[in-house]
């Protein structure tokens, strides 16, 4: 709900009375200040999905599939915060800096950042999930967190990699469409399995970034607005 009225009270500009709306303007941003806000906003996203995986385990019976799930938990979260950081995530400031809409710049970011956190949270679900039930039958149900929290943030991500330099990394496209194929044969997998599968193609992402980027020079952020 909270989410909700600020997002709400964004996209109207905060409309006040006697005052009316108030758009975002040049004037009203500090990129560098609003930058680190975003990176906040997602660093305390990863540590509540920290917070979740620490309590199924401690609610847990310690079996070894369950620390195995636990471990494939910590792993993902560090992927998933590897990914966000790598060139794109780490620039947003330069970025504001460099467009010529910064107004409407930071406010796809909002937006963007938005969709990440709630991949983030539905991720942290399916943590829990295969962490105290790693073996067994899996619910359909159970793959909108499993698969569709990771889908989610990547999608997020996306947005924010061509707000921030105007393109899409085909390896993003790639494990978005890796996660949508999966998904029709992950119902005959156990939610562990499933679990290794999502953190597998997030593996895959995070490669293919350090890859290209040991091929070129630092990118210069290249907003398209």
């Amino acid at each position: 709900l909270a989410v909700l009225i600020d997002y709400t009270g964004l996209f109207l500009g905060w409309p006040t009375p006697r005052l009316g709306a108030r758009r975002i303007g040049v004037q009203m941003i500090a990129a560098e200040h609003l930058a680190e806000r975003y990176q906040q906003f997602l660093l305390i996203a990863l540590g509540e999905a920290i917070f979740v995986i620490g309590l199924a385990f401690s609610g847990s019976e310690f079996h070894t599939d369950q620390t195995g799930g636990f471990v494939l938990a910590l792993a993902s979260t560090v992927l998933l915060w590897r990914i966000y950081f790598h060139v794109a995530g780490g620039v947003l400031g330069a970025a504001v800096d460099s467009s010529r809409d910064p107004a409407r710049l930071a406010t796809g970011m909002a937006f963007a950042h938005m969709v990440m956190i709630a991949g983030i949270v539905l991720t942290g679900v399916g943590f829990e999930l295969f962490i105290t039930e790693p073996l067994g039958h899996l619910p359909t149900a159970w793959l909108i967190a499993i698969l569709g929290g990771p889908a989610l943030f990547l999608t997020g991500r996306s947005t924010l990699e061509y707000q921030v330099f105007a393109r899409v990394s085909r390896s993003r496209l790639a494990g978005l469409l890796a996660l949508g194929l999966l998904a029709p044969a992950a119902p005959h997998l156990q939610p562990l399995t499933a679990g290794a599968v999502a953190a597998v193609v997030l593996l895959g992402v995070a490669a293919a970034d350090t890859r290209r980027s040991r091929r070129r020079p630092a990118e210069t952020p290249a907003p398209p607005y």
